[in-house]
């Protein structure tokens, strides 16, 4: 009777046994299997990181006179960059409201061109014949925004009350307190053909306005007015630089869309600027 329980325990034990090592390598198999996918995973978003991205093909300097509104080649400054860029090969179209730029100097200033969600930062147009047509703010994924309303009073607290040929805001109250105020666009200037010095006039009103760092999105190639820059397509990014860069001092640029690759752009100012629209070299 002992030797039947004796035998009897010893199958139990070794179906026990039988059971726990087919549970552990299903789990190990199901681990595994987990582990191939996550890399998987991991690997396709490093690969579409690596293949995002822009590359600068060319930069500009401009000396605009903010005093006089023109550009202006006695002024021995650089108060607007243009970073010319297209997709670098293999890469996705990219959203360009979400890229941000980031420009820093030997002197120790430091400018961010971002889009917001509260405000435009940046205006959109194509070159056509020449001139600059101006669509809009490119704002919550348009291009062609000419009004923005802003219901944070904060944002509001931070800009002026500024009415000219390209810009106005509107600011609304509420019991004699603030409560929402507006970014506007003069339709006047909408699609019309504009000069390099008026784009520039008009980032301008935009920073006098309270928008801190404010660009301009140019097409200079583009198969079709949007958000997205796409195979083939050539931008150039124009930076309002209020506080210019002095000839010799060193800058530092990056460009950088959201998952995406970070093309970089750096160099000194000639030490003598001859013309008004400067090269500063490209790739």
């Amino acid at each position: 009777m002992a030797k039947g329980q004796f035998g009897l325990s010893t199958l139990i034990i070794l179906i026990a046994i039988i059971v726990t090592a087919a549970v552990a390598a299903g789990v190990v198999i199901y681990t595994a299997s987990a582990l191939q996918a996550k890399a998987l995973q991991t690997g396709q978003q490093a690969e579409s990181r690596i293949t995002t991205g822009m590359q600068i093909t060319q930069m500009f300097g401009y000396q605009y006179n903010p005093n006089t509104g023109q550009l202006d080649n006695y002024l021995q400054e650089i108060t607007g960059m243009g970073p010319v860029v297209s997709l670098m090969p293999g890469s996705g179209p990219i959203n360009l409201e979400e890229v941000d730029s980031l420009l820093t100097t030997s002197n120790g200033n430091v400018y961010s061109y971002s889009p917001s969600n509260y405000e435009p930062t940046s205006i959109y147009g194509v070159l056509e014949g020449g001139s600059i047509l101006i669509s809009g703010f490119m704002y919550n994924d348009q291009v062609n925004v000419e009004n923005v309303t802003i219901n944070n009073t904060n944002i509001c607290n931070t800009l002026t009350n500024i009415s000219n040929q390209y810009i106005y805001i509107n600011f609304s109250y509420i019991n004699n307190t603030l409560s929402s105020c507006s970014i506007n666009i003069n339709s006047s200037v909408i699609g019309v053909p504009l000069s390099i010095s008026q784009v520039f006039q008009f980032l301008q009103s935009m920073n006098e306005a309270g928008i801190q760092d404010p660009y301009a999105v140019i097409g200079l190639a583009v198969n079709q007015e949007s958000v997205y820059l796409t195979t083939g397509e050539n931008y150039e990014l124009i930076y309002y630089i209020p506080s210019g860069l002095v000839t010799d001092e060193n800058y530092n640029l990056q460009i950088t869309p959201v998952n995406g690759y970070a093309a970089q752009y750096g160099g000194a100012i000639p030490t003598v600027l001859a013309d008004s629209v400067v090269s500063l070299g490209g790739s």
